[in-house]
């Protein structure tokens, strides 16, 4: 659900600091601006700074998979440090997106 509702656009790669966690940010289109940043590990858990672009800055994202409790509030420059837990996948959107009425 989180791909078909989210992931659209052009998408940045987050592979090469780390061989057991990767990442990647599905910009979005002009019709579908959401957008998503993804984090996977298969060991520990893990964590990747990746740039979800400017027009998301002062954004809260959270994890639509629920594993993650934390918020990751996206900075001026447009990026985030997005994490994941061990052996396992994190899929962040922004809250305003995923909440009732937002």
């Amino acid at each position: 659900l989180a791909r078909k509702l989210f992931a659209y656009g052009e998408q940045d790669d987050y592979f090469d600091d780390d061989a057991n966690c990767l990442g990647f940010v599905r910009r979005g289109t002009e019709d579908r601006k959401a957008g998503l940043a993804c984090v996977l590990s298969n060991a520990a858990p893990g964590q990747k700074r990746m740039a979800v672009g400017k027009e998301h800055a002062g954004e809260i994202w959270t994890d639509v998979l629920g594993w993650q409790t934390d918020e990751v509030k996206i900075d001026d420059e447009g990026y985030g440090d997005f994490m994941c837990p061990g052996t396992s996948v994190s899929v962040w959107v922004a809250y305003c997106v995923i909440r009732p009425g937002g």
